[in-house]
This record gives C-alpha cells, sequence and structure tokens, in this order.
C-alpha cells in the first residue's frame, strides 16, 4: 500500500445493484486512515447487491505520479436499526448537501475546456475532485456554528458560517467575516526567517500557531483564536505585534471543539496566478514546493485555499483566470470575495497556498478580487477554515441567510 494523500486521481464509487450512490476522490486519505465512502443509506427488506469501485483516473495530469503504485484497501459495511418515529431523521451534512446536488437537474458549464455540471436550483456545482461546492454570487450556504448554546441555536448564540462544499465524507466550513488582520508568518533572520519578509512553512507559522490547539506555552499568539483568549498577536514586519483579543469571536467551548475534524491538509505550492480554478486544484495537490517545505499538515484550523476561492465563481459568468478575478463580473459572482476581503475596498486576506519560488511569499486575495502572493509578514484579513467531523448533522434551517442550517452535535 501507498500514502494516497495526494493522489487526486484516485477515484472511487459506490453503486447499490446498478444504481451509483456515491462517488468522489480519495485525494487527502492517507494510508492507514479509514474513510466513509457513503453514508445514510436506507436498507431494504431483500437483499441487495452493493459494489465499490477503485480505479485510477488515468486523464489527470498527475496519474504517472502512481506507477508501480500498489494499493490495498479493505471494506467495512456497518448496519443500525432505530425507531424512526422516536427522533427526527437527519443526514451526516455532507451527505444531505449531496443528495440536494445528486437529486437535481443538471446543467453543463465549460469552463477552461472543463465540462462542469452545474445544479442551478441550489447553487452547487461539482469540480474536477469530485467535491460539491458552493458557487455564485449569493448561495444558501448559511450554516449555525461555534455556538454558546446549540440546543437554541439562534443569532444570539451561534456565529454564522458559510459552507465551502463537501469533501469526501466531510463538510468544509468558513467563518462568514474575519478576525481580524495578522500576520501569515512574521518572523526575520533572528528568529528563523531567510530574510525580513517572513516564512512560507505552514506548519511553523505564526498564523497557524493562532487558530490552533497546543501552542499555548507560546508568548504571543499562541492558540488564543482557539481558546477564545486575549493578548499579542504576530501583525507586521520584523516579530511586531498588536494587541488581540478573541474573547468573543474565538472557538467558545468544547462542544464546538470536539465538531472541528483533525484534517490532513496539503500544503504543496505554485507561482503563478495566471492560472484556472481547475490548474489550481491540481497544484495544490501535485508535487512541488519550496525547497524542503513540509507537503501535508494535519490540524484543525487553516484558511481557504485558491481553488476554494476560484470555484467560488460561477464560472458560467466567470471565465477569467485567478490572477484576474478582479474583473466585476468575477468579483460580483464569487460569495467569497466580499467575506475573505472583509467586503472592504483596501483589505487584502489570506489563503493558505505558499508560493514555492521564494521561501516567503504566500497567496492571497487582493480587495478587487484577484488572487496572488505577498510576502508572509504583511498583516491581512484572517477568516478560518474547517473541516466538520462526520457525524455532524443537518437537522433544520433551509441555509439561507434569514434561516441557517442547524446542527446536531
Amino acid at each position: 500500500s501507498a500514502d494516497i494523500s495526494s493522489f487526486i486521481f484516485l477515484k472511487y464509487a459506490v453503486l447499490e445493484g446498478s444504481a451509483k450512490i456515491s462517488e468522489g476522490t480519495l485525494g487527502g486519505t492517507s494510508s492507514g486512515e479509514s474513510y466513509l465512502l457513503a453514508v445514510n443509506i436506507p436498507l431494504k427488506t431483500t437483499s441487495t447487491k452493493y459494489t465499490v469501485y477503485l480505479w485510477f483516473d488515468e486523464t489527470s495530469s498527475k496519474a504517472s505520479t502512481a506507477e508501480n503504485t500498489s494499493i490495498s484497501a479493505t471494506v467495512r459495511c456497518e448496519a443500525t436499526m432505530k425507531e424512526i418515529d422516536d427522533e427526527p431523521y437527519t443526514y451526516n451534512a455532507a451527505a444531505y448537501i449531496n443528495s440536494l446536488y445528486n437529486s437535481s437537474t443538471k446543467t453543463t458549464v465549460i469552463n477552461n475546456s472543463i465540462n462542469y455540471e452545474y445544479d442551478t436550483t441550489n447553487s452547487l456545482m461539482k469540480d474536477v475532485g469530485g467535491n460539491i461546492r458552493y458557487y455564485g454570487a449569493s448561495p444558501n450556504n448559511y450554516i449555525y456554528f461555534n455556538c454558546s448554546d446549540y440546543s437554541n441555536q439562534s443569532s444570539s448564540t451561534c456565529e454564522t458560517w458559510r459552507i465551502i462544499g463537501t469533501f469526501g465524507n466531510k463538510t468544509k466550513l468558513i467563518r462568514n467575516s474575519s478576525i481580524g488582520e495578522y500576520s501569515w508568518d512574521n518572523k526575520d533572520t533572528s528568529t528563523g526567517a531567510k530574510s525580513a519578509y517572513g516564512k512560507n512553512d505552514w506548519t511553523d507559522a505564526r498564523l497557524m500557531k493562532l487558530l490552533n490547539q497546543g501552542y499555548e506555552s507560546e508568548t504571543t499568539g499562541g492558540s488564543l483564536y482557539y481558546n477564545s483568549g486575549s493578548g499579542n498577536c504576530y501583525s507586521g514586519q520584523n516579530n511586531a505585534t498588536t494587541a488581540c483579543d478573541f474573547t468573543s469571536t474565538g472557538i467558545k467551548n468544547d462542544t464546538t471543539r470536539n465538531m472541528i475534524s483533525d484534517n490532513t491538509y496539503s500544503l504543496l505550492g505554485w507561482n503563478n496566478n495566471s492560472i484556472y480554478s481547475n490548474q489550481i486544484y491540481e497544484y495544490e495537490r501535485g508535487t512541488t514546493v519550496y525547497s524542503g517545505r513540509p507537503t501535508t499538515w494535519k490540524g484543525k484550523i487553516a484558511l481557504a485555499y485558491p481553488s476554494d476561492y476560484g470555484y467560488a465563481a460561477d464560472l458560467s459568468k466567470c471565465t477569467k483566470q485567478l490572477g484576474s478575478y478582479n474583473d466585476s463580473t468575477c468579483a460580483s459572482n464569487n460569495w467569497m470575495k466580499a467575506i475573505i476581503t472583509n467586503n472592504s475596498t483596501n483589505a487584502s486576506g489570506w489563503l493558505l497556498t505558499h508560493y514555492y519560488g521564494d521561501s516567503c511569499d504566500t497567496w492571497r486575495t487582493y480587495w478587487a478580487g484577484n488572487a496572488g502572493y505577498s510576502g508572509a509578514y504583511y498583516a491581512f484579513e484572517v477568516t478560518p477554515v474547517l473541516y466538520l467531523k462526520y457525524r455532524i448533522s443537518i437537522n433544520s434551517g433551509t441555509g439561507t441567510s434569514s434561516d441557517p442550517y442547524q446542527i446536531s452535535t
């Protein structure tokens, strides 16, 4: 067997009889990990045959990297019974969103010679990796999260987040507003960087340590957002700091923390913003990093990928490359643009992917809407991104801004 975390061309499909009930990619899954292929399948009273297919997509430009690689897998099935009248039936959140897409009528949209299937009713589309994503100016992808009281979810007890989409059995969320302007990383030569412009290694980045658990011993920024703390955070060049307070905007409680999945994030880089969404998606999971940089990071809270930002645009209207998303049509038909730039006319927002041509530059979204890269030391808007654990379900709401989805814990 092999580590398949970068194999975006390893596909799967699950059939119930002759009907396909689930499909996707196993890229992002490491060797030895379990992966939920299909959930919430109503069982029949008669014998039913389920078939699981695994295959390499030879049309992918990265498929050649799997030559002489063997893949082995064990399929496990679990079934449970319950009194369906005892409680309302709930879907795993990813399964619920996938069902909206799978049951809809599709419209074909061509972008960069790629045929995408768009569900224009629910503003959902399938990307080149088989992930289901929300797109367009204002999709109904609002969801309550980070609540002080999950038994009484409302705008007064919860934050509003947005659903980026579904990735296998996990649902990916982005906070609906920035938590402030901070450096991605502002080390200089005295603190571990090769220059005064920061270090583009997410596994050691000061922003990563601000957002995640386990860095409480850091004198500046460590785990403050994760623990709803206050103190000083890194912001500006040469180790500069600023006061920061997450007592009302940080992760509120252990109930919320236990909903966040530990996820393996790909840290592959790219050095050109004249690129389409499908291309940056593959490069984010390709083979290239700045010399010596780690290729993956496992953790809870990160940032949006450039591909997340690119695919949030309505590709039937926005035909530009990411470096030209400042086009008025692209900017006005991308729901993520106002979030990452904090709806400002002069603010930029950080993305996760690094620029592999040097040791300091990192991707970001400019205030006008185009994506590019800058030195990691800059203080730009920070909008947390995370994956829900697969057990989290949607039990009410319609996903509109006035009626966000409510989740069960």
